[in-house]
């Protein structure tokens, strides 16, 4: 199997496990958790860049964690520096910067 053919079946499998994670993610936290891991196992493995839903909202930066919006994620829009993610498990902040509008 040619290199291109594997990285493009690793990409389908890391967007069907994070399906699954968000499916799953009402019912258990704990197999919704483990799709994520296994996704960003499989984006190491084949050294793939993560997209960026993954990397902002599917894994905390400091504690490895499922961030699931409400259940164990805030997140709060900061005057002047953009959004802010906020892990309720470790406490740490990921800032999103936003472009300000000049009128």
């Amino acid at each position: 199997m040619g290199r291109k053919k594997a990285v493009g079946i690793a990409r389908e499998r890391i967007d069907m496990l994070l399906k699954l994670a968000l499916d799953t993610a009402g019912e258990s936290v704990s197999e919704a958790e483990s799709y994520v891991k296994l996704a960003w196992r499989i984006s190491e493995k084949f050294n793939l860049r993560n997209k960026t839903l993954l990397r902002r909202y599917f894994r905390c930066s400091r504690c490895k964690r499922f961030l699931i919006p409400g259940r164990n994620l805030k997140i709060r829009v900061l005057k002047n520096r953009g959004v802010g993610l906020i892990c309720l498990k470790c406490g740490s902040v990921k800032l999103i910067p936003v472009l300000n509008e000049k009128r």
